[in-house]
């Protein structure tokens, strides 16, 4: 069950039916969480990743800079848009271009020329995707060359270096490595392999309970979407070139809702303050929000407010499922709960916010 997918009410603003039309495209060309026959669950840290970008082996340089997103500055795997002066957009920043409000007077406006754009009329630039789509690159872990619209699939599917986990991971078993001998070796002498039923009843009891609150928690946000007084905001984190902060608060976004303020927070909590890890594949990291009210001296009396942050349309990554169900916003009380986003590895946290960024949408009402 995806909260992502799910419509809004009539009554938020920009809801995703007026969002441009997107037109189908083959696998190799949409986001990783929906390449057809691979099950994406934000619980799985081995495809919950974000993309990879590939090693450039053949390509007229300029030509392929020119196809690089203005706004991001990312190299877009999926469709690519274009102002009337043939300047390039990722469909992430397209969306967040023609629907994001703070904009104010650049709304539908080219963010390098200031030509309109349109959100009904979106102009694609068809052969900048097909282009990109069969360029030739190299896998960062393996090394073979290969098409850049076969990376991802190559990246969970076929990459003789890619990270797996234990067979016996479903029963209990948090063991990932990657594929080869190591494999063997450890499954061989994985100590789930010869446990009974009542030795594992424990352990999947407790996996059940953890299920069980998650659904919940779902419920409760269809509910928060039933909600009369319902606001949304696109927010977007763009790569952080020079590196996101380790163990602090970064400022990811400022808007105004409910005629206030308000910023979220971001924060990359690491387990060690080393520059790098020497297994960066498996040193676990998170990344958490805070949501902050930014004008107290405007804020009256207490301000309740139930929110939740999901991923957006064109995010590599997908969010936890996260629910603040009810914070008291006051003069004296500016910080909302540091709640939970996004856990993986240090370089999946690392590769989401310094060289990917991400789209989201914060879901807020009043109650």
């Amino acid at each position: 069950m995806s909260v992502e997918n799910v419509p809004t009410p009539e009554d938020a603003e920009e809801p995703e039916e007026n969002d441009p039309v997107f037109p189908e495209t083959d696998s190799s060309a949409i986001p990783l969480r929906y390449i057809p026959g691979i099950d994406i669950d934000s619980d799985d840290e081995l495809v919950n990743v974000p993309a990879w970008s590939g090693l450039n082996v053949s390509g007229n340089a300029d030509e392929l800079e020119a196809l690089r997103c203005i706004v991001c500055k990312t190299m877009p795997f999926t469709t690519l848009y274009q102002c009337q002066h043939e300047h390039t957009i990722c469909a992430g920043c397209y969306q967040m271009r023609v629907l994001d409000k703070m904009l104010g007077a650049q709304l539908g406006t080219c963010p390098q020329c200031g030509v309109r754009i349109y959100r009904h009329e979106p102009y694609r630039n068809l052969a900048g995707e097909h282009t990109l789509a069969q360029l030739m690159v190299a896998c960062e872990d393996c090394g073979v060359h290969l098409q850049r619209g076969l990376l991802r699939k190559h990246g969970l599917e076929d990459c003789p270096r890619r990270l797996v986990a234990c067979k016996y991971r479903r029963i209990g078993c948090n063991w990932k490595g990657m594929l080869g001998e190591a494999v063997s070796a450890h499954e061989e002498g994985c100590g789930y392999h010869g446990k009974q039923g009542l030795q594992l009843l424990g352990e999947l009891q407790q996996r059940q309970e953890q299920r069980d609150a998650k659904q919940c928690l779902l419920g409760k946000i269809m509910k928060l979407l039933q909600l009369p007084h319902i606001t949304v905001r696109l927010l977007q984190l763009l790569p952080q070139v020079e590196g996101f902060p380790r163990n602090n608060f970064k400022t990811c976004a400022m808007f105004e809702a409910f005629s206030q303020r308000w910023s979220v927070q971001l924060k990359w909590q690491t387990p060690t303050d080393v520059e790098v890890p020497a297994d960066q594949a498996n040193c676990p990291c998170s990344l958490l929000f805070q949501l902050c009210l930014e004008s107290p001296d405007g804020c009256r009396g207490p301000l309740g407010l139930t929110y939740t942050l999901v991923s957006g349309t064109h995010s590599d990554v997908r969010f936890q499922p996260n629910l603040c169900e009810k914070c008291d916003f006051t003069r004296e009380n500016v910080l909302g709960p540091l709640t939970p986003l996004y856990h993986n590895s240090w370089q999946s946290c690392a590769k989401l916010l310094n060289e990917r960024g991400f789209f989201g949408r914060l879901l807020m009402a009043r109650i």
